[in-house]
This record gives C-alpha cells, structure tokens and sequence, in this order.
C-alpha cells in the first residue's frame, strides 16, 4: 500500500508531497496535474522492474520532456521520489521462497539526472537510491488515521533500525550499497552511470524488504481501459491478472470463475461480479463466460431482463468500463494499488453513489476488527473533473488539484506547479487555505453543477 509520495523536478511537481488514504479521490480542473501524478506513480512502478529507458517508455511525453519546464524555457536536470510503503506480512517470490517481513513500514527513495555522453546522447542516470526503515516515531501516517488495534497488531511491525539500501561515496565515486537482511551477505554496485535501479535487480527474497518493496510497486495497476479490446475474445493463453487496457477480461473472468466454483455456485464469483453489475446498470440480469474451443478463445455474454444474451461486441462502453472495474474488486487475488481516471465515464449520475460504495467495499479497510493477513492489501486512487463523485465520497476521500504560482523573486521569474490540498475537517486545528481546502471551496464545486444545468437550460 502506497501511504506517501513526493516528487520533486518531474513535470509539474516541485517538493511535492502527498499522503495517501486507501480510498482517495483527486478532484479537480483540466491540466491541474491530476494525470501527471498518475505518470510519476506509473515511472515508481516501472523502475522497480525495468531499466531507465523501459521504465519511460510509454509515459506521456519524450523522456526530456519528463523533467520539469520553467517558464524561461530551462529544465530540471534532475528528477527526485520517494514512496512510503506499507509492505504484507509477507513475501514469496516467483521460486516459491516465502519469507516474513519483519518491519513493514518502509521508504524508498530514488533520484535520476539527465546526462549527456561523449557522444551528445542524452542519458538517464540514476544518482541516488535508497531503501530505509520508518520508525514508529516517526510514523506521522499512521499517528494520524484510526486504525483499529487488530490491524496495527496485523500489519504494523518496526523491526528494523537500519537501511537495506544506501548510495555512498568512495574517493569521488558513488556506489550502491545493498546492506544485510537477515542471513544474506551485503553487496556493494557501481554508481557511477546506473540506467537501471538496484531495486529492479532484487528478483529473489535473498533481501526480504527490498524485494517486497519492489514486489510491493510492482503491484500497482494502472487502467486505461479500451472499449476497442474490451469487446474483443480474449485467447486462453492471455495473461491471468488485468492487463491496462482490458484486452483480457474475458480471460480473467475464466480464471476468477475455474478458481471460485463450487457445486453449491457453480459460477463462483462471476455471479457476485454480475449482482453487483446489474445494481449498477439497469436491465442487466446475468454474465457468462463462453469457451470458443476451435478458435481457443473466451468470449463475453450479458444477460438482460429479456432473456436476451449480448455478447461483449454489442454492449456499451460504460458496461464495459464497470465490468472490468468489478473485476479487480471482485478478483480473490487482487492486491495493490489502483490507478484509474474518470470513473464516472460511462455511469448515470444516479448510480454514482453505488458505483462509488463497490469500490470504497473493495480497498482495505484499516478500521476493521476483522483482519486477515492473508487478505491482499488493496487501495483505489482515483481522479475525477465530476462534481457528482465529489458529492459521493466520505470524510478524508477527497483531495483537490490545482496549478498555483511560484514567484522567484531573485531570478524575477513565476513559476507553476501542482498542489493537492486535504479537505478541512473539525479534527484540523488551526488549518490555513493554502494547505486544505475549505468547506466553501467544496461546495461552490459542487454547485458548480447546478450552474451548468441552468445555463444549459436557458431560453
């Protein structure tokens, strides 16, 4: 579970920082910087399990172009992050290794520069890495949420004091030190020209804590989802897990369906996931998954009051849109982070709410007395332009985005950059505008709505 990121140089971020709730809902204008964060996530992601041009290889932009812009035309040369983590009790890699984590708060840093070779190639290096303990002390996310005594019991464990992860310096040259976890020997890496993490090449549980960390943002899933693919059969030998753009779903329903039947439910929780659609769209009875045996593929079939089944190439894109959703609530081996812009795409209004309850039922609830460490830990970051989501979330969900300047009185140049304010609340003592935002802010957006339908109204 992703608790706290900060960003600083990349895109429109400058000493950014953000805590995360498991359910949280970013509201705001266009070009607010909402996608952004999305990318900076999305990079975290890609750097624990790729080399530096992989990881930037899809993001918005050319890699320059990554690194923040100043109105006078400059750029960073360098790009920092650091993600706070909330790690599993435990880990198992991919040779069936499990190991217990013994300190499950952790931060992981990491910072990377824009290079130019001999050659004139511009490279991406990356200068700093680091992996460190959080102190209970020093735990300021979790000092200041209601978390129930059986999930700190569960869940929080500081067993840790010292890093699994330093860069150091040596005679002017940098390295990267990997420090003991356990019984594992440390090791030591070159710095100098890095174009890959250290985190990226922990591909066992040798290091316990810094392979659940990158196992950890590994995990994270990033939607955007294409009615295009989401019609289309998916083959049986598609991968097992959601794909961002969709294109499996009718594969990972299979999945779902083969690992939860029973002779009691011989759908499993397909019949949960079309319950569940039907209370979100309206003449939707039923879903089934079909198995094309010549071509080998799986195929989509809804059900209507009518009795009428209609495969995926026939629904709607918002259908479509929700059923994939529900199928990452819905799925027993779902875990991690959830990226997702725009949920209210595709939905009535009047169903918002419901759409907006499935999804706050799916992430992890830190109140609960009942706790399962074996459960996945899930979480859903969401962003939304709709004053409706807005109008459906609960204390402490919503957050809001907005580009505001910053005056460099020695170089007499303003500067923009994204911030992300908390709603105020009673529990806030003494909070000013510039770090929350206010009760008159929250609802003059959401009767901002109510201005739109009289315009649209008008004679």
């Amino acid at each position: 579970m992703l608790t706290r990121i900060e960003i600083d140089g990349f895109k429109t971020f400058e000493g950014f920082g953000l805590d995360l709730a498991p359910m949280q809902v970013i509201v705001g204008p266009n070009a607010a910087g909402k996608s952004n964060l999305f990318d900076a996530i999305r990079l975290l992601a890609n750097l624990a399990g790729s080399d530096l041009r992989s990881s930037v290889r899809g993001l918005r932009g050319e890699p320059v172009e990554l690194f923040r812009l100043f109105t006078d035309g400059s750029r960073s040369k360098r790009m920092a992050f650091a993600a706070e983590l909330l790690l599993a009790p435990e880990v198992a890699d991919s040779w069936g290794e499990t190991v217990k984590i013994s300190h499950s708060r952790v931060r992981y840093e990491v910072e990377i520069e824009l290079r130019r070779d001999k050659q004139g190639i511009e490279r991406l290096v990356v200068v700093k890495e680091a992996a460190l303990p959080i102190l209970p002390e020093r735990d300021l996310w979790f000092q200041a949420r209601e978390i129930s005594p059986q999930f700190r019991q569960v869940f929080l464990k500081y067993g840790q004091s010292s890093p699994w992860l330093t860069t150091t310096e040596t005679d002017g040259k940098p390295s990267f030190q990997i420090m003991p976890d356990g019984e594992a020997a440390g090791r030591t890496m070159k710095a100098t020209n890095a174009e890959a993490t250290v985190l990226s090449s922990i591909t066992t549980a040798e290091y316990p804590h810094l392979y659940a960390i990158r196992e950890s943002m590994r995990s994270w899933h990033f939607l955007h989802l294409d009615p295009v693919k989401l019609r289309r059969p998916s083959p049986t030998t598609a991968a097992l897990e959601l794909e961002p753009d969709g294109a499996n779903l009718a594969t990972v329903l299979a999945r779902i369906q083969s690992e939860t039947a029973s002779e009691s439910q011989p759908k499993g929780d397909i019949a949960d996931i079309a319950a569940a659609l039907a209370s979100l769209i309206p003449g939707v009875v039923d879903l089934d998954i079909s198995l094309d045996k010549k071509n080998k593929e799986y195929q989509i079939e809804i059900g209507n009051r009518d009795g009428v089944p209609f495969s995926s190439r026939v629904v709607s894109d918002g259908t479509l849109r929700i059923l994939a959703l529900l199928v990452l609530l819905y799925d027993p081996k779902h875990g991690g982070l959830v990226c997702f812009e725009e949920p209210e795409n595709g939905v009535h209004p009047g169903r918002l709410q419901t759409l907006m309850s499935k999804l706050r039922s799916g992430v992890t609830d830190i109140t609960s007395e009942e706790v399962d460490e074996a459960e996945p830990l899930s979480q859903m970051l969401l962003n939304s332009h709709s004053p409706v989501v807005l109008s459906c979330l609960s204390k402490g969900e919503a957050m809001f985005a907005d580009l505001v300047s910053v005056v460099n009185p020695s170089a007499g140049v303003i500067n923009r950059k994204t911030r992300i304010r908390p709603v105020v609340n009673a529990l806030v003592m003494g909070a000013t505008e510039p770090e929350y935002v206010s009760r008159f802010e929250v609802e003059r957006y959401l009767q901002s709505v109510e201005r739109i339908h009289s315009l649209g109204f008008r004679d």
